[in-house]
């Protein structure tokens, strides 16, 4: 898998940027920043890719891409 979905590269990212780290339930983590919340499963190594892009768009790491019809 990608470098970029394991488990401890989300977390030093979100650190880098200043997101406000707070203990979650069972094994996860809560990241806060301008009134986003956004919940990292820790669980695991490595996240499942759709796990990955949901993070990743919450944080705007990514943009969201409109569905082409086939």
């Amino acid at each position: 898998m990608p470098k970029e979905q394991e488990v401890r590269e989300i977390l030093k990212r979100f650190r880098k940027e200043g997101w406000e780290e707070e203990s979650g339930k069972g094994s996860h983590v809560l990241f806060r920043k301008d009134g986003v919340t956004i919940s990292v499963p820790t669980s695991r190594k490595e996240v499942k890719l759709g796990t990955y892009r949901s993070i990743a768009k919450a944080a705007g790491w990514m943009q969201a891409t409109p569905r082409k019809d086939v």
